[in-house]
């Protein structure tokens, strides 16, 4: 599956914010993650890597908790019933 810029047509406000900045997070979190797996990086730019994980990580704590996930099953009630083998 190929992942593109087009956004969920999602009714709630809050619920299509919170999906949009988790998606920058996670952009940024794979990053970040990515970053020292290239050789020749030192020490101290490991730690700066590390501490800016540190930001990402706990905004994702934050927003993914369980308001987020029924917001999230409110949203997915409101749909029509479809087979989820159809996508």
């Amino acid at each position: 599956m190929q992942l593109g810029s087009r956004s969920l047509a999602i009714r709630n406000e809050t619920l299509r914010v919170l999906v949009r900045e988790l998606g920058h997070e996670c952009s940024r979190v794979l990053e970040l993650v990515h970053q020292p797996q290239f050789t020749g990086f030192q020490d101290s730019q490991k730690v700066g890597i590390l501490a800016e994980l540190t930001t990402p990580s706990v905004h994702l704590c934050t927003h993914c908790d369980e308001d987020f996930q029924h917001a999230i099953a409110d949203e997915l009630e409101r749909l029509p019933d479809t087979d989820l083998d159809e996508r």
